[in-house]
């Protein structure tokens, strides 16, 4: 698993062109490989939104920094129009992300008898990610006051007739117009890639859901999905859990 994420890293940084721009790209490539982002969901069964968020109350102080070796921070994430819950997760590298899924807390928590159809996905982090503010690692979290309205977009996409150096090549292309500032709303997007399940794609955080809407009927959205070797789109939306303060799970600029 880990040597999947390291492969889609180590492409892009193969692929980056060595001008002055680039270099810095090529630069971050090397300190960040092994970062590793995991998205859980879940939906809930003979259990009420309120008893949910009073067990999410009580199990965060579990995932404050410190707590879980490795792990960054997680956001406490949710779509009640859906039914689905869960978290996106930031891990120092992919072997304290499998720890954790190995451990009592991961095990009490896909065990619960309200929680079920428990779905886990895990990628590498490109290290692009650090110029759009995706790099969990780096970027500055709120510690006070809590999301009003944070929405979270995430999308996947596979490749068709597209090589994994030709997509890497892509990413640093249009990285830049997800650099903060350049889309109204948007704190920012972790580009993220699972090369041994052929699936890529971005976390991206917004301020709220208008600006997320926005993004999405955007020239810039509708020519990524138009793009000819990026196919297969998958788009899940989530409101960020103001509990996600407590576990540095809340991104700001």
């Amino acid at each position: 698993m880990q040597m999947r994420n390291i492969l889609f890293l180590t492409v892009l940084f193969l692929t980056i062109s060595c001008n002055n721009k680039t270099k810095k790209v090529k630069e971050l490539a090397v300190i960040k490989e092994n970062t590793a982002l995991l998205i859980v969901n879940y939906e809930l069964k003979d259990m009420t939104l309120e008893a949910h968020s009073e067990l999410g109350s009580e199990v965060v102080s579990n995932f404050s920094p410190g707590k879980i070796d490795g792990l960054i921070g997680k956001t406490f994430i949710g779509n009640v129009d859906n039914g689905v819950f869960g978290g996106v997760y930031y891990f120092e590298n992919q072997k304290s992300l499998d720890t954790y899924l190995n451990s009592e807390l991961w095990k009490g928590i896909a065990s619960h008898p309200n929680l079920i159809n428990f779905k886990t996905d895990s990628y590498g982090i490109a290290s692009i990610s650090d110029l759009s503010n995706g790099n969990a690692a780096i970027r500055n979290t709120e510690k006070i006051k809590a999301p009003e309205g944070m929405s979270v977009l995430v999308v996947n996409y596979e490749l068709e007739d597209m090589t994994l150096e030709a997509h890497a090549e892509l990413g640093s292309e249009v990285v830049s117009n997800f650099s903060p500032g350049k889309i109204d709303g948007l704190i920012g997007k972790t580009f993220i890639g699972n090369v041994e399940n052929g699936v890529f794609g971005g976390v991206y955080y917004f301020k709220n859901q208008d600006d997320l809407n926005n993004y999405l009927n955007s020239d810039l959205w509708k020519g990524i999905v138009t793009h000819p070797n990026l196919v297969n789109f998958k788009t899940d939306i989530y409101e960020v859990a103001s509990i996600s303060l407590v576990s540095n799970g809340v991104p700001i600029l």
